[in-house]
C-alpha cells in the first residue's frame, strides 16, 4: 500500500540575526537541532510543511535562511504564515508557496489563517480562503482531504490562548462539515502538542521549535517540564485507505 509521509515543522520564531534570542533561548540552534534530527530519522520525506511564525518579525533575512536549511530536505517543501509572519514576503519564495500538494489517495490544502488579525496573535480564514478551499475539495473528490494552517480551529482549555485562536472557526467548521474525506487538520501557533477530534475528524497541534507553552494556563506560561520544553516536530503517515499514523518528535537540545 502506498504510504505519503509528512514531517511538520513549525513555529521557529527566528529572529533578525542567527544569535539573537527568543524567551531567553536561541531558536535558530532549536530549529537546526530539528532539522538534523529529521535528516537523520526521516531522510528524504513525500512533504516538508512549515506551518507558520516562521519568522518573528517577517524579516526577508529569516526567509532567506530558512530557504537554505531546508533546500532538497522533501519532494515537496511548503510553507503558509502564522500571525508573526510577513504574509506578502513568503509568497515571493515561489516554489515554496504553492498551497496544494497531491500525493497518491491524498490532497493536501494550506491555508492562510493570518485574515483579521486582533493585535493579540488571533487570526480568520477570509471569505476568498474559504471559497477557493471549496474549490480544491469539489476538484478533487475522490481524494482524502487533510487541511493545514496556523490557527487552531478548536478550544484547548488554555484562557490565554482560546482568545487568540480561529476567531471564525465555526463557520470554518460548518463549510468543512459536508467534506466527506475530510481527516485531519493540522495546526501549530500553541508551542504545545494536542490532538482534538471534532465532526469525525482530528485536529493535530504541533509543538514548536521555539520554546513552548505550558497546557492549560490562564497566562502565557513556558513549559516547566525538561522534556516538554524541547523543540519538536510531527511526523504523519497517509496510507491510500484513508487511515493515518502520527507521531510527535521531541530532540535534545
Amino acid at each position: 500500500m502506498h504510504m505519503t509521509r509528512i514531517i511538520q515543522v513549525t513555529d521557529c520564531h527566528l529572529q533578525a540575526g542567527e544569535d539573537d534570542l527568543f524567551k531567553e533561548e536561541n531558536p535558530e540552534q532549536r530549529l537546526l537541532a530539528v532539522l538534523d534530527d529529521v535528516r537523520a530519522t526521516h531522510p528524504c520525506p513525500d512533504i516538508l510543511l512549515l506551518t507558520g511564525d516562521l519568522a518573528h518579525h517577517g524579516y526577508s533575512t529569516v526567509y532567506d535562511r530558512l530557504q537554505s536549511y531546508t533546500i532538497n530536505m522533501a519532494t515537496a517543501i511548503r510553507w503558509i504564515p502564522g500571525n508573526h509572519d510577513d504574509a506578502s514576503k513568503m509568497l515571493e519564495y515561489k516554489s515554496l508557496s504553492g498551497k496544494v500538494v497531491v500525493e497518491g489517495a491524498w490532497c493536501v490544502i494550506l491555508l492562510d489563517s493570518t485574515s483579521e488579525p486582533d493585535g493579540a496573535g488571533g487570526g480568520a480564514l477570509s471569505g476568498a480562503q474559504l471559497c477557493w478551499l471549496d474549490n480544491v475539495v469539489n476538484e478533487y473528490p475522490n481524494h482524502f482531504i487533510l487541511i493545514g494552517l496556523h490557527h487552531p480551529p478548536v478550544n484547548v482549555g488554555s484562557l490565554w490562548q482560546d482568545k487568540i485562536m480561529l476567531s471564525n472557526k465555526e463557520i470554518f467548521w460548518k463549510q468543512v462539515a459536508s467534506y466527506e474525506k475530510l481527516k485531519l487538520v493540522l495546526c501549530g501557533h500553541l508551542h504545545q502538542e494536542h490532538q482534538i477530534h471534532r465532526e469525525n475528524v482530528a485536529v493535530l497541534v504541533t509543538p514548536a521549535t521555539a520554546p513552548q507553552f505550558a497546557v492549560g494556563t490562564d497566562t502565557p506560561l513556558l513549559e516547566p517540564d525538561r522534556d516538554l520544553s524541547l523543540p519538536g516536530y510531527r511526523v504523519i503517515d497517509l496510507f491510500d485507505d484513508g487511515r493515518y499514523e502520527t507521531i510527535v518528535k521531541r530532540v535534545p537540545f
